[in-house]
């Protein structure tokens, strides 16, 4: 096997939730461009498929699908609305996550039952119901993406960690009950990185906010959507074939410090 092709996903089928803007998006663009054929996923039909046509124009193979990862039961109608379409998913890559920044004395339940359902549950029930699609790739690879605050807890947004440490806890889980049938699952722990999803919308907040996050890791910087897209391809790619039951964490150093 040469090089490049190790880390190609020609002709490869991939999933990936919440991938119409920031890392998801990224990690599509990575995996189309690597020869995947993906799957795009957004709240909206219309998110979804404007984010597939992106991916088609420049010279990929992906279509959209709405899902809304909140709502019980949205896993397997996705993969239900799929099953007519595909006959095996080669890769899932569970990236769909909310944000809802509260002290814990301000924390609502319903907002704990949504942050866990969108960043947990639902990337577990997602799991079970492709895995009979799963089963029927040659080497099929999962990929749950966590956060630094799964490791290390921040004051603020003690909820979202928690939710995050869950699905680390329950990636090491699914890894030891799939190895069996040739399914490999890992995390991948990105650290602060330049999306919608964590900057201010103010300019002079967020020209601030960029150089708060930037000072706490090694590499006195944010990271680009692309360079967590690149890790997560390697963890989907044949050139991790031999990784399962890890997490990569691509953090510039933030737990190191």
């Amino acid at each position: 096997m040469q090089i490049d092709e190790a880390f190609s996903l020609d002709g490869r089928v991939a999933l990936i939730t919440g991938s119409t803007r920031g890392i998801g998006a990224a990690i599509a663009q990575e995996f189309a461009e690597a020869g995947a054929e993906v799957i795009v996923t957004g709240r909206r039909q219309q998110d979804a498929d404007a984010a597939a046509e992106r991916l088609v124009a420049a010279g990929g193979q992906a279509r959209g699908i709405a899902y809304e990862a909140s709502q019980r039961g949205a896993g397997s109608a996705l993969i239900e609305a799929l099953s007519g379409r595909l006959s095996r998913l080669d890769i899932l890559v569970n990236n769909a996550a909310i944000l809802r920044p509260h002290r814990i004395e301000k924390l609502s339940e319903e907002e704990f039952d949504e942050i866990f359902a969108v960043n947990t549950r639902a990337a577990i029930f997602l799991c079970k119901a492709a895995l009979p699609l799963l089963r029927n790739s040659d080497g099929a690879s999962v990929v749950n993406i966590t956060a630094a605050c799964g490791h290390r807890p921040m004051a603020g947004i003690g909820a979202y960690c928690a939710s995050k440490a869950a699905l680390l806890n329950l990636s090491s889980t699914l890894a030891q009950e799939w190895a069996r049938d040739g399914i490999r699952v890992n995390a991948l722990t990105p650290g602060s990185v330049a999306t919608e999803m964590i900057l201010p919308k103010d300019p002079a907040q967020r020209e601030s906010f960029e150089r708060e996050m930037a000072e706490q890791n090694l590499m006195q910087r944010l990271a680009e959507p692309r360079e967590i897209a690149r890790a997560v391809r390697f963890l989907a790619s044949p050139a991790a074939s031999f990784v399962t039951g890890q997490t990569l964490v691509v953090d510039g150093g933030f737990l190191a410090c």
